[in-house]
């Protein structure tokens, strides 16, 4: 039943929403208010409800966001730019990464040094190991990066497809191509100077994955024999939880000033959808966010039956954005994490206990160091 739910609210990609957003003190107040801490950025006085960093908090701050061409990627570099942080852009092609700098420069009146971009194919691990080449380009050598959001993704594609490499492209994407990213970057995130953050968007479709099942993927190299369109997702979701927990841990034991964060941004309205309304020929489309819902569900839509499920992408994007400015500690500090790892709508959330499991967060690194290549020394 939860899939169906997910499947259906996920397709539907609702009406139009506000082309903004907005985000730091979760916002009380009047427009007034919100327009005083977002001059930058004035739609966003508009929301009260959505989070958006106070204009200058994230000055000095370097942060890199992956899928950042649509959606939540596109939405949260319009506002962490609006705090002042300089970002970096990825997407698959130079058109996409051209046009995504033109949007957040748009948006934010930011000038054109403070928002780069990069191209980045995250299911071919040649793309993904060659990225740090790339990125000396735009940033100059031995730049550092604060913060690093893992934001891009697949969904529900109706049929095994594989990466470059041959994985499964869900898990391959959204799991080792991530995974892949952080080793290549991790020299990078070091030279933070005050700590780094790595903050990864997860689900709550890690649910439906069980011990058994996990234990079945760990077994077959994360590709099970029997493709399931949900079931791989959710190995990804679950994947990107156990990568936060091993991550944090090693970490920790390196004493190395970093934090790993992940979170579930709810049901959201973008074209992550993509798969399920097209079919796997959808793979290089940008839907639009205003396109008309996919047959069988325009009643539902029409009644306002999921309006309480499907978010906008201007309040699906608040806890990444959220995260991204360490809001959740008091101070800023983005290397180090409070009292939870992972979040829906910007509190502390629990996963289950298969997604947290220390023994397969384990398991899961040392496989997907295999798979991938990639040590990365801590």
């Amino acid at each position: 039943m939860i899939a169906v739910l997910f499947a259906a609210a996920t397709a539907s990609l609702l009406r139009p929403s506000p082309v903004t957003t907005s985000r730091r003190a979760v916002i009380s107040g009047a427009g007034a208010a919100a327009a005083a801490v977002l001059p930058r950025y004035p739609a966003l006085a508009a929301a009260p409800e959505l989070y958006a960093p106070k204009a200058g908090s994230l000055t000095g701050e370097t942060i890199l966001i992956t899928g950042a061409n649509t959606g939540l990627g596109l939405e949260s570099a319009k506002r962490l730019a609006g705090g002042g942080a300089k970002i970096v852009v990825t997407a698959r092609t130079k058109d996409k990464v051209a046009s995504t700098i033109a949007d957040v420069r748009a948006a934010t009146g930011a000038p054109a040094s403070q928002v780069l971009g990069v191209e980045l194919d995250l299911a071919s691990l040649e793309s993904v190991k060659s990225l740090p080449t790339r990125l000396a380009s735009v940033l100059g050598d031995a730049a550092p990066i604060d913060c690093l959001l893992n934001n891009a993704g697949v969904m529900a594609i109706p049929e095994r497809l594989s990466t470059a490499d041959g994985f499964e492209r869900t898990v391959g994407v959204n799991h080792l191509g991530h995974f892949a990213l952080v080793g290549s970057l991790l020299p990078s995130l070091k030279l933070a100077p005050k700590g780094f953050r790595v903050v990864t968007v997860s689900s709550d479709a890690h649910k439906f994955v069980t011990k058994k099942s996990l234990d079945e993927a760990l077994e077959a190299n994360l590709d099970p024999p029997e493709y399931s369109t949900w079931g791989s997702y959710g190995l990804s979701k679950a994947a990107n939880i156990l990568f936060t927990v091993e991550l944090q841990r090693r970490l920790d034991a390196a004493g190395v000033p970093g934090s790993a964060v992940a979170l579930h941004p709810g049901v959201v309205q973008t074209d992550l959808a993509r798969y399920i309304i097209g079919g796997v020929e959808a793979g290089d489309t940008r839907l639009s966010e205003t396109a008309p819902p996919p047959t069988g569900i325009s009643k539902a839509l029409k009644e306002g039956v999921l309006d309480k499920v499907v978010l906008p992408v201007a309040k699906g994007a608040n806890t990444q954005v959220f995260l991204a400015a360490a809001a959740d500690n008091a101070d800023g500090a983005l290397a180090k994490r409070t009292d939870g790892f992972y979040f829906d709508v910007m509190k502390p959330a629990k996963p289950t206990d298969v997604a947290t499991d220390a023994t397969a967060a384990r398991q899961l690194w040392e496989l997907s160091e295999k798979l991938t290549g990639v040590k990365m020394g801590i």
